[in-house]
């Protein structure tokens, strides 16, 4: 029975579900904070899609279609799947739009935030600082920016914060003595820990973020191992064996691991091995700098130049250091700082420094700084209270109350304001987001179906294109070369002149019947790219000057070709456009050959004095995209060399299947096969100017 007034168990746990009902309510009040900054007019910023991002895109959709997972994408220097996978998944409940590719990112960023409660409930084991690394991370522009890209490094801090709040839970009842509530959260640890290799480059930290702490644990907290010891191999073993797949991956295909980092690391990027070390410690102050001073540097990325940290929260994470390391024998309080020092490892050692993407690990870090800090004034201010007299410890705490929530409400405000306005309407990412590209796209796909559509200079398997266009569509490179469509077909011709400048001009020459029917500015009103119409004609190319007609094999006809200049000297560069038509589809990509023919060349042995070899258009329209009827002219410059005598030279030209150097057979047009299979095109005159006495 119990004595009066004892309300008994029941009564004594009533203010702590209190507390925690509150705690609930304000976590949940910081999540719908998180989702709003991450969600909001999503599908219009960023504009366009990213190169990247529509990789993902694409890859995602390849992976729908063949229904094959994958533990490792190969293309684009290397992708790591867990991203992919999930728009995958995402794209076929949702549907094909490049902001569904965002939106898996978006998720990752709002789920981190509850998450990094969950870490600092481990680091501090209090709900104020819990709620305030919450509220950091929520509001924090790094983190929000690139929970709104389509790619994948949001998932590293994703992972990393899982893996820590669970690795600190179950730590923490180890020390308890509490092992069934210890097996779960190991476990989850283990499984995040491996799943961050899965993620992005940046993930590959993640374990290595854990050694380092075990170690720094097992060194200042007697018997950690020993109460612990268990739980960690646990964890270790479950980490090793989500992550072996990836693992052996890696080691039946170790360039596929090297390739990116290889392609951006100072070691191989120094001029010398021994000149990395200088190059990282140059990298130093901007890595230091990128906190308070200059950030990255990328539109893609930031604000270009805005530091991570606002002056509001740099005081914050200033007094959260300074108190971290004042406790650093307790490896919790500690564990932010060895999450910052470890995370900003991937850019201090990479060129282009600082670069937010590669130090995507550091966000939960610094946020659980900023909260130590807040907690850390807190207590300065309340401490300075007690040793002054007339102020009333309630209106100080008040005030100290008010104060930080203004701060972090001017925080929260200067985020939205950089993000959505400053960033959003900046010109940059026009071209950040290949915008132009996606406009491109858009238009593109309002053109008539039975319309032959070609796009100069950017190649049609550019990922942005891929995943957006609904259509087919032909690409070629207009600096080198052109491509008319079949006799009695219309099409329409996509230039963009911030990258060609000299088509359009050349197809108004040829063809004055067409008309400009698009225009394209980027956000700073320059032109970006104009559309030409051709209306169907039967003969859509200009006729070139010197005729030809001949066959070779089968698919390529040779109409002729032209000289950019008649009369050469040596030393001279000529160039030579040959006229091709597309008579039947081909499957294989031929290498064209151009030669100059004189006497016998001393330096060769041979007739060629000069020559080039490339397949159309440099490569960009190669004989498997020829459609029959296209007219494709194709641009060779022949280097004559100084010391050839002047004389009259023959032009000669033909195709050849690189891989066995066999000629395409040749025929005149009377169908006798031509000898050598080369067509012989013309003559040069090569002469030397007599020099005036």
């Amino acid at each position: 029975m119990r004595a009066p007034g004892d309300a008994g168990p029941a009564a004594e746990s009533r203010p702590a579900r209190t507390a925690g009902r509150w705690e609930a309510a304000a976590l949940l009040l910081i999540t719908l904070l998180a989702a709003a900054l991450r969600l909001y007019r999503l599908p219009e910023v960023p504009p366009g899609l990213h190169y990247d991002e529509a990789f993902n895109g694409v890859s995602a959709r390849s992976l729908l279609e063949d229904g094959t997972p994958r533990i490792f994408f190969a293309d684009d220097m290397g992708e790591e799947p867990l991203a992919i996978s999930l728009v995958a998944v995402a794209l076929a409940l949702l549907g094909e739009e490049a902001w569904i590719i965002r939106l898996v990112s978006a998720v990752a960023g709002v789920l981190t935030v509850p998450l990094a409660w969950w870490l600092a409930r481990g680091i501090f084991c209090r709900a104020l600082p819990a709620l305030a690394t919450a509220l950091v991370l929520a509001i924090l522009y790094w983190h929000v920016t690139f929970s709104r890209i389509g790619m994948e490094p949001i998932f590293v801090p994703l992972t990393a914060t899982l893996a820590f709040a669970a690795l600190l839970h179950g730590l923490r009842d180890a020390g308890a003595r509490r092992g069934r509530r210890q097996l779960p959260a190991l476990l989850l640890a283990g499984l995040a820990l491996g799943g961050s290799l899965y993620t992005y480059k940046a993930g590959y930290f993640v374990p290595v973020l854990a050694a380092a702490f075990v170690a720094y644990a097992a060194l200042l907290e007697r018997g950690f191992l020993r109460r612990n010891g268990q739980g960690l191999l646990l964890a270790a073993a479950v980490a090793l064996l989500v992550a072996a797949p990836l693992l052996a991956y890696f080691a039946a295909h170790p360039d596929h691991f090297l390739q990116r980092p290889a392609s951006v690391a100072l070691s191989t990027r120094a001029n010398a091995p021994q000149d990395a070390l200088p190059a990282m410690v140059s990298n130093l102050p901007e890595v230091l700098g990128m906190f308070f001073v200059r950030g990255d540097a990328n539109p893609r990325s930031n604000l270009p130049g805005r530091p991570i940290l606002d002056p509001f929260l740099a005081l914050l994470f200033v007094a959260g250091l300074a108190r971290a390391v004042a406790h650093f024998r307790q490896p919790r309080e500690m564990l932010p700082v060895l999450w910052l020092a470890v995370m900003v490892v991937p850019t201090l050692i990479t060129t282009d420094a600082p670069h937010f993407g590669r130090a995507i690990g550091a966000p939960p870090a610094v946020a659980a700084l900023c909260a130590g800090g807040l907690a850390a004034l807190r207590t300065w201010v309340a401490a300075l209270g007690r040793r002054l007299s007339g102020v009333g410890p309630g209106i100080l705490r008040g005030a100290t109350a008010a104060l930080l929530g203004l701060g972090l409400a001017f925080s929260g405000f200067l985020t939205a304001r950089d993000y959505f306005q400053a960033w959003a309407q900046s010109g940059d990412l026009f071209f950040a987001y290949d915008e132009g590209l996606a406009g491109i796209a858009h238009y593109v796909d309002g053109l008539p179906t039975d319309e032959a559509v070609y796009l100069t200079p950017t190649p049609a398997d550019h990922y942005t294109l891929q995943f957006l266009l609904q259509r087919q569509l032909a690409s070629f490179d207009g600096r080198a070369g052109h491509v008319f469509p079949p006799p009695h077909r219309a099409a329409t011709q996509v230039i963009i002149l911030a990258e060609d400048e000299a088509s359009l001009p050349a197809l108004q020459s040829a063809r004055p019947d067409g008309s400009v029917t698009w225009t394209l500015d980027d956000r700073y009103g320059r032109p970006y790219a104009v559309a030409y119409h051709l209306p169907p004609r039967p003969d859509p190319a200009p006729a070139p000057p010197h005729a030809v007609q001949a066959a070779l094999g089968a698919g390529a006809g040779l109409l002729g070709y032209a000289l950019d200049a008649e009369v050469a000297a040596p030393g001279d560069v000529v160039h030579v456009i040959l006229y091709w038509q597309a008579l039947e589809p081909m499957e294989a990509d031929y290498t064209v050959f151009a030669h100059l023919l004189g006497e016998n060349n001393p330096e060769g042995g041979g007739p060629v004095w000069a020559g080039h070899d490339s397949q159309p258009d440099t490569g960009h329209y190669p004989t498997s995209a020829w459609q029959p009827g296209e007219v494709i002219l194709d641009v060779h410059p022949l280097a004559i060399p100084a010391g050839a005598p002047p004389g009259q030279y023959t032009l000669e030209a033909g195709l050849y299947l690189l891989a066995t150097m066999e000629r395409l057979p040749a025929w005149q047009a009377t169908g006798e096969r031509l000898p050598g299979d080369a067509v012989v095109l013309g003559t040069l005159q090569v002469t030397i100017e007599e020099e005036e006495p």
